[in-house]
């Protein structure tokens, strides 16, 4: 009785965005938490609770260790309902969208009982005519006989002919019915892609119109307002940048002039002091990595054809063939960022602020290969890992393991000399028809072992355009705020979204670091597929918080510069040198890893087919793993017994003492087993 209640009461507090109409998803009801998207922590020592989701995180404190259970079982149960309410509905999405095929299959049954009804009346006549002859040579007591055997089969013909005419008026209703139904499912089709068509030549007509003007700032809005006085900065394609534009105001309010004074800080502006760097602790014996995969084939396939039928649903969900796919799963995909972990090695010995600055062109570099990649990464299996370590080379290593299906999330650890890096990528990812948008939920945290300096932030928003129509292109847009949880400081990093409205240049991205106290210190400015520059405040002036603030800045710093292009990766998915030996065959590495995926390695081959095969039979069982450990998990609640959750490998949950929420924390014993070669813990996927 006390799990009932505990059940109803976590259900009404937690659950309520589940009881909602499918109009209101999407708007979560004031003090609620969505539990299909939620991570749920328990500490038996303090009888804490915490329910942890991207937006908030509730904590809850029982009286005992028994009250503590009860809220566990309760909550868990909820979140189960709410995960099986959400499988249910993506199953009758998929029943709808196979209306053609039962229409087909009545077609099919209305011919059927069209050549039934004709071998019936064949029969009838068969029959009768037997009755006569036999009529002719019996008596009269086995006349009466045949007379009623005669009567009944009559009888059951007549039956069986209003069966059939019942059923084929019936069934006429109900093909009618679904005709329309697809009819009108195909004229709306038709109208998302006339204004999708519609809406790119809008946007054609608009750029041309614009693309004449004379190009405005590089370096505009945010809290402060900038005017660049000077004329010694220029931008990476040369073009010298001017003053500040009066319609985007909302990320800088002040005024800055920029003397001409050099840069304090000691290193020189070259891009070309910025790329190839090799670590002081990489060590001798570098292996031999390879250069080149098989080139991509050319074939043609209609994205739309796929993703028509579904619009709205969670990008996870959708069936997508290889042929829309890169040979690299999402676990190598957020290995990928540590492409320009040398800013974390240089950022290690800085003082706070600057280091600072370092940790924001770090977050910045992460989206430098989003520019051209428009394929997508192979979704990972529930427990499926990938190790990187190269502290030969490049002086860090890496673990990345995938530690949730509802939702789907993934555990990213690595470390280097002086640095260590942690993530929990949880995304929400909608398909809207023209363009489809992934938000990234969890947090990344990076911390340095020599000043204790931790700094977290949550990445921003990526979003694919042209899905229907046009050539495919990625935009990087929103706000994120990184923050030294130890000294207060903070900075707001702006990734300006892309318009063809704007003239402004295109992926650009602006900042200001401010510490404890709010006052600016460091300036940045850039672009996300480029380059990031710092520029030092000198005079900072701000009268009160609704007045325009004044700040002066030295000569800009080149922190970052992307990598230049590598030598025909248009023909290979438009990989990083990076990208390309990150599925390297390894037989040291666990059997669960992404390298092992025979799927993936198929299509890295160009055997797509056999690859699109291999595929769906890897998926179907873990939708079956998945189904029974549901099933399990149904039972267990109803007899009110604890049903274990899902535990990870090679990571546990514990609660941020930063930000308290729930996240994954590397175990520490991934590196010892791989040594000793003993996987005999790990899980059969492949």
């Amino acid at each position: 009785m006390a799990l009932k209640k505990r059940l109803r009461k976590a259900a009404r507090h937690f659950n309520c965005y589940t009881k909602r109409g499918r109009e209101e998803v999407g708007h979560a009801c004031r003090g609620s938490l969505n539990l299909q998207e939620s991570q749920i922590h328990t500490d038996p020592a303090t009888c804490n609770l915490t329910i942890s989701a991207s937006s908030q995180a509730f904590h809850l404190k029982a009286q005992n260790e028994v009250d503590r259970q009860e809220w566990l079982n309760a909550l868990e149960y909820a979140r189960h309902r709410a995960i099986k309410k959400a499988d249910s509905d993506e199953d009758d999405d998929n029943a709808a969208s196979t209306i053609s095929d039962v229409r087909n299959i009545l077609e099919g049954l209305s011919t059927a009982m069209d050549q039934s009804s004709t071998d019936v009346r064949s029969l009838e006549t068969q029959i009768k005519k037997i009755l006569h002859e036999i009529s002719k040579t019996a008596g009269s007591k086995a006349e009466d006989k045949i007379q009623i055997l005669k009567q009944l089969i009559d009888q059951l013909i007549v039956k069986s002919s209003e069966a059939v005419v019942t059923t084929k008026k019936e069934t006429r209703s109900l093909v009618k019915y679904i005709s329309n139904e697809h009819e009108q499912r195909v004229r709306l089709q038709e109208q998302i892609e006339t204004l999708a068509k519609q809406h790119s030549k809008l946007e054609r007509a608009a750029f041309n119109s614009t693309s004449t003007e004379q190009p405005l700032s590089a370096f505009t809005d945010s809290d402060e307002e900038f005017h660049d006085a000077v004329d010694e900065f220029h931008d990476v394609d040369g073009s010298q940048q001017g003053s500040i534009d009066e319609h985007d105001r909302d990320f800088f309010t002040a005024e800055i002039v920029t003397p001409r004074d050099s840069w304090a800080g000691g290193d020189t502006h070259p891009a070309s002091q910025m790329t190839a760097v090799v670590p002081a602790n990489a060590k001798h014996g570098i292996k031999q990595r390879r250069g080149a995969i098989p080139e991509r084939p050319q074939g043609s396939i209609s994205l739309w054809s796929i993703m028509r039928n579904c619009i709205g649903k969670e990008l996870t969900k959708i069936p997508m063939p290889v042929n829309f796919n890169e040979p690299l799963s999402v676990l190598q995909r957020i290995t990928e960022d540590l492409e320009y972990a040398y800013l974390l090695d240089r950022a290690a010995d800085k003082d706070p602020l600057l280091q600072m600055c370092y940790v924001a062109a770090y977050a910045v570099s992460c989206y430098s290969t989003t520019g051209n990649r428009t394929t997508k990464p192979f979704n990972p299996l529930l427990g499926e890992t990938y190790e990187c370590d190269r502290t030969d080379d490049l002086g860090w290593r890496s673990i990345t393991e995938q530690v949730s299906h509802h939702p789907p999330a993934t555990a990213h650890h690595a470390e280097g000399t002086d640095w260590s890096m942690f993530q929990d990528f949880y995304m929400t990812s909608r398909f809207r028809g023209k363009y489809l948008s992934v938000t990234p939920t969890g947090l990344t945290h990076v911390s340095f072992k020599n000043s204790g300096n931790v700094y977290s932030y949550r990445k921003i928003t990526t979003t694919v355009h042209n899905i229907i129509v046009g050539k495919l292109w990625i935009d990087n847009h929103g706000e994120m705020v990184i923050e030294n949880h130890k000294t207060g400081d903070k900075c707001t990093l702006k990734f300006h979204a892309y318009s063809y409205f704007s003239s402004e240049k295109p992926r650009k991205v602006t900042g200001v670091v401010k510490d404890a106290n709010g006052v600016a210190r460091y300036c940045i400015q850039g672009y996300w597929d480029k380059s990031i520059d710092v520029m030092e405040v000198t005079k900072y002036e701000q009268h009160d918080k609704q007045s325009k603030s004044v700040i002066e800045t030295n000569s800009p710093r080149r922190l970052w510069t992307i990598n230049p292009p590598y030598p025909n990766n248009e023909k290979m998915y438009y990989f990083t040198k990076l990208a390309i030996e990150l599925n390297e065959e390894d037989d040291t590495v666990a059997p669960t890893d992404s390298r092992r995926r025979p799927d993936q390695r198929l299509m890295e081959q160009g055997n797509w087919d056999e690859a699109n095969n291999i595929k769906n039979e890897v998926e179907e069982r873990q939708r079956i793993a998945r189904k029974k450990r549901d099933a399990e998990a149904e039972q267990a609640m109803v007899k009110g017994l604890a049903y274990p959750e899902y535990a990870p490998l090679w990571f546990e949950k514990a609660q941020d003492e930063h930000t308290g929420s729930v996240i994954h924390v590397y175990k520490g014993n991934y590196w010892e087993c791989k040594n000793n070669q003993d996987w005999s813990m790990c899980p059969t996927l492949f």
